[in-house]
């Protein structure tokens, strides 16, 4: 390596570093937080799981309520819940209903 490459390369590297400091590069997909912690270090991030567990738990517990009591909450029945979620149903006929 003669000296103007080394000169370049020092320059190259001068740069980088100096527009290095604001720039912080993103994960690629969060799976890969953990990877890039050294990187970036800890961040916080606000998940939305423990609200839709949460939901998701009463929701269930309000189902179980309607079938043990046969309870009808808006005109609706659990037997109603159950063959709604049990019918089959095609994609292109939803989308023409839309």
């Amino acid at each position: 390596m003669n000296q103007s490459e080394k000169r370049r390369k020092q320059l190259l590297e001068s740069a980088r570093a100096l527009y290095a400091e604001d720039r912080t590069w993103p994960a690629i997909h969060p799976r890969y937080g953990n990877i890039y912690d050294n990187l970036y270090g800890e961040e916080e991030t606000s998940g939305s799981l423990a609200i839709r567990v949460i939901l998701c738990c009463i929701l269930f517990v309000v189902f179980v309520v309607m079938d043990d009591q046969n309870l009808q909450i808006a005109h609706v029945s659990s037997k109603e819940v159950t063959q709604t979620i049990e019918k089959e149903f095609a994609v292109s006929e939803v989308w023409e209903n839309l």
